[in-house]
């Protein structure tokens, strides 16, 4: 049989064969794209990066409009519901934090941690002795007062913290100007990916450092979910000062299952391909595209295991499932900073978010 007219044979070229196991027994054969690191790139920011940028603008603004309309007690809930979306879409967006959210430091804006309730509680008394209808303050008078005093943790502290006063003469202002803070940032960090849409195509010397920045920050997602959100917490108990994400507002769960999905969603084989060019190319998938098919499967079962065990997680579940969900991290996280990243011939660095 001549192979060379055999109607498959003709599809090679770009492209390799592989089967995706799917949920059901049957494996079909489906063609993958040789994916181009930019081609990865690309597609990560239209159909992850982009959306996910939307979506915390959107949720920041829908937390200034509700903190807007009073912060007093009878208000708190509305503006607790509200905040707990625009975390949660923030820590969907950062959970990966590349691009604008490193060139611009985001997370320093948004999510200083731990925030400093001495600092929070000083600009609230400035505000107070300011006049008899405090004005919130601006965005270079927050920038004096200092990123420990600001974003999401301050916010948090001030809407569910019995420590927090509850002047709402001047605690509303300094509420609705963090929140202002958080739209400027929210819509700066869309505003640069959207640019990035219509920039030139970078060169290869620009391609390797993305592509080798995002997988470094892939391995960092990892780690900061097993180390600093899940082990190190549950090692020190009520020492250490940070404790849980979120304990404050009771939103621990949230905040863990919000970091997990974004890495997941990068991470695994999507149950259905999509067609070359109009979907997101996941980790895998371009570990596929490549020909490393046994590589993608295992990928694929680590964060399976992974998703098991970070189902439905909270703090207070017993130490040893908390312990197990560390264990599958920890699996996850040396698959991909050893037989990952040395497929896709990128370097693994140290980050703050290495553990012990």
């Amino acid at each position: 049989m001549n192979l060379s007219r055999h109607p498959l044979f003709l599809l090679l070229p770009g492209l390799v064969l592989l089967a995706v196991s799917l949920r059901s027994n049957a494996a079909p054969v489906v063609a993958v794209p040789y994916y181009h690191t930019v081609d990865l790139l690309q597609m990560q920011r239209r159909h992850l990066h982009l959306p996910a940028a939307r979506q915390f603008r959107e949720q920041a603004d829908a937390l200034r409009t509700t903190l807007a309309q009073g912060c007093t007690d009878r208000a708190r809930a509305p503006a607790r519901l509200a905040w707990t979306g625009t975390m949660a879409a923030w820590t969907r967006l950062s959970a990966v934090s590349t691009g604008p959210l490193l060139l611009r430091r985001s997370t320093r804006a948004i999510d200083f941690q731990p925030t400093r309730p001495r600092l929070i509680e000083q600009a609230i008394d400035t505000l107070r002795t300011s006049g008899t209808t405090p004005t919130p303050p601006d965005a270079a008078q927050l920038e004096r007062i200092g990123s420990p005093a600001k974003g999401l943790p301050a916010l948090e502290w001030l809407l569910w913290s019995p420590a927090a006063p509850r002047d709402a003469v001047a605690v509303c202002p300094y509420a609705v100007a963090l929140a202002d803070d958080l739209v400027r940032e929210a819509t700066a960090v869309e505003a640069a990916w959207q640019a990035e849409e219509t920039a030139d195509e970078p060169d290869e010397a620009q391609q390797t450092a993305a592509f080798s920045e995002l997988v470094n920050q892939w391995v960092g997602a990892v780690e900061a979910l097993r180390w600093a959100d899940i082990e190190r917490p549950l090692r020190a108990g009520r020492d250490d000062k940070l404790g849980w994400p979120r304990q404050t507002s009771g939103q621990t769960a949230l905040a863990w299952r919000s970091r997990w999905e974004a890495i997941r969603t990068l991470t695994r084989t999507p149950d259905l391909v999509p067609q070359e060019g109009a979907g997101l190319v996941t980790m895998a998938l371009y570990l596929r595209g490549h020909g490393h098919l046994r590589l993608a499967d295992t990928l694929d079962a680590a964060t399976r295991q992974a998703d098991a065990a970070l189902k439905n997680l909270r703090p207070q579940d017993p130490p040893a499932r908390l312990q197990a969900a560390s264990r599958a991290l920890t699996r996850l996280r040396t698959l991909i900073e050893t037989d990952v990243a040395g497929a896709a011939k990128v370097s693994i660095g140290f980050s703050d978010a290495d553990g012990d």
